[in-house]
């Protein structure tokens, strides 16, 4: 007996099943599977940018205004008749833009040619290195064996109109998406409210789900009023750096700037560019084009770094690595709609991840819930 006792101590029984391997392949398989959903998520929203990118821009435009339509609607105003008047409103915004902006600019955009021919005369003041680069570029074309640059040709007048043709109905399409988006939104939203809610099953996750649309419409309406009365600032500003060096039509560069402004870093960058673009047009020297475009670089840097912050940021801080990565990704997969919906998409995410978890939002310190979610 002791014997055997002895045996057993000598030759200890191993598990039959290693738990620490069993929990590695579980977390192993979940996240395997967490991952192709994400990819397949991702090429689905990708694919379907024609519906979705519209649909998203006229959800977040109805968010805005939604609290404008519930103070018209305690008034005593149907609900199908404020989604109109806020509709109409959307409408006669985006005619505003595009007749003072967009059509003024079109006559710019016509004298590209005048652009590059002067950048090409700035380019003789550097001939010497301009001469050893071509010498550089003609030893590679001819290391790789590629074909001579081949004589100017004639441009034909309708292959700048043809393409803008075939691009015609996806743009209505897209309008109509975006206005019906706008409109059935804003008048059915409280129906889709109470829709949402009738899944929750307890008492407690139909107060967070409510919280979280009252915080959305909330945050979205007061940050981009917010930004709008800055921009309308910041317009002016820049029109009247235009006006000051002798542009053209400076409202024009003003409510441009206005405009790109909504969209970080890369709107103010694009305004930079489409500034010193037009000043090599309009100035004989290029040190004016110069000074007026750091005229507007530096309005931005005072606007993004001093007004913004104080204004915006006591009530809504964003993580700025976060906005950009935001806006990289929203840009990647939707292009100029995404970066307009980048800002958007990060404050929702913030409001719910505020309310799912509210314990580790408020531990992690004021960088992430400076304030009450009611007040974004």
């Amino acid at each position: 007996m002791l014997e055997q006792t002895r045996h057993k101590s000598a030759f200890p029984e191993m598990p039959a099943r290693d738990s620490r391997a069993a929990l590695l392949m579980s977390f192993a398989g979940r996240a395997s599977v967490i991952g192709l959903f994400i990819i397949v998520l991702i090429a689905a929203l990708k694919s379907a940018y024609f519906v979705l990118a519209p649909i998203s821009l006229g959800v977040t435009a109805a968010l805005v205004l939604g609290p404008v339509a519930t103070r018209l609607e305690r008034t005593g105003l149907p609900s199908a008749l404020s989604a109109g008047l806020m509709t109409l409103l959307v409408l006669i915004g985006i005619g505003a833009f595009i007749s003072g902006i967009v059509l003024p600019i079109n006559d710019w955009i016509d004298r590209s040619p005048d652009i590059w021919q002067r950048l090409e005369r700035l380019s003789w003041a550097f001939q010497a290195q301009w001469r050893e680069i071509e010498s550089a570029a003609e030893d590679i074309s001819q290391a790789i064996g590629a074909n001579s640059p081949s004589e100017s040709q004639s441009i034909d007048p309708l292959s700048s109109i043809l393409p803008a043709l075939k691009l015609a109905p996806a743009i209505v399409g897209q309008f109509v998406i975006f206005v019906g988006t706008v409109y059935f939104f804003i008048a059915t939203r409280h129906q889709i409210r109470n829709f949402i809610l009738s899944f929750c099953l307890s008492r407690r996750a139909r107060w967070r789900v409510a919280r979280i649309f009252r915080d959305i419409e909330g945050g979205m309406a007061h940050y981009f009023g917010t930004i709008a009365a800055i921009n309308v600032v910041f317009g002016l500003a820049v029109g009247l750096l235009a006006w000051s060096f002798g542009m053209p039509t400076p409202y024009v560069w003003g409510g441009l700037a206005a405009g790109l402004n909504f969209v970080p870093y890369i709107g103010p960058a694009l305004m930079a560019a489409i500034l010193f673009s037009v000043g090599l047009l309009v100035f004989d020297a290029i040190q004016t084009a110069a000074l007026l475009t750091a005229g507007f670089v530096l309005i931005n840097l005072m606007e993004g770094q001093f007004v913004t912050p104080s204004v915006v940021g006591r009530t809504l801080l964003l993580n700025p690595f976060l906005v950009f990565c935001t806006l990289t990704f929203c840009l990647w997969m939707w292009g100029a709609p995404g970066a307009f919906l980048a800002v958007p998409f990060l404050l929702s995410g913030k409001v719910v991840l505020y309310h799912l978890r509210p314990g580790q939002v408020r531990g992690r310190g004021r960088e992430l819930a400076p304030h009450r979610p009611a007040k974004l």
